[in-house]
């Protein structure tokens, strides 16, 4: 089996991005329910974006958790395909290092808050700058950055492994 020398994957990046997202879920979820909010309150949130305001409101419980979800894991697997293309342009030597990856992890999601937070919300969902902006801040970086970072890191680590194995393998079998 031939395997890619490219560190770029479509796939590890949609595929990171829906794990880092769900542990980004999970912690809106019990932040929020820890905050007194009710444990389903992010995905409202989340559901606003396609539902408006009213997913905050007055529709159906079980609409408004179910787009949310969806929304969230959509918007969470398109920003991890995102990061493989910062992934990509890091030198080789960089992205097996867990350190490296789990610091442009968290810059990468305080870039994400930026941009959806600071510049998307004020303009078309002005109700997402109702909850606190600095606890926003840090669940995105350490929920969602974090764990993306992390698993790009071990992949790395597996491609590098994969490499050296089968460059052994293949002097093994060259004849001197």
């Amino acid at each position: 089996m031939a395997w890619s020398k490219t560190p770029w994957s479509a796939k590890n990046g949609l595929g990171f991005g829906l794990v880092a997202g769900l542990v980004f879920a999970l912690a809106e979820c019990l932040a929020s329910l820890l905050g007194g909010t009710g444990v389903l309150e992010p995905l409202r949130y989340a559901a606003s974006v396609v539902l408006g305001s009213r997913a905050l409101m007055d529709m159906p419980l079980g609409l408004t958790a179910f787009a949310g979800l969806g929304v969230h894991l959509l918007l969470a697997a398109f920003f991890g395909l995102a990061y493989s293309l910062v992934d990509a342009r890091m030198a080789m030597e960089l992205r097996p290092q867990g350190a490296h990856q789990a610091a442009m992890g968290m810059l990468f999601a305080l870039g994400i808050w930026g941009v959806t937070f600071q510049f998307v919300a004020r303009g078309h969902y002005p109700w997402f700058l109702s909850v606190p902006q600095f606890f926003q801040l840090v669940l995105h970086a350490v929920f969602y950055g974090l764990p993306l970072g992390l698993l790009f890191a071990m992949a790395e680590r597996r491609r590098v492994a994969l490499a050296e194995f089968e460059e052994r393998t293949l002097e093994e079998r060259t004849p001197r």
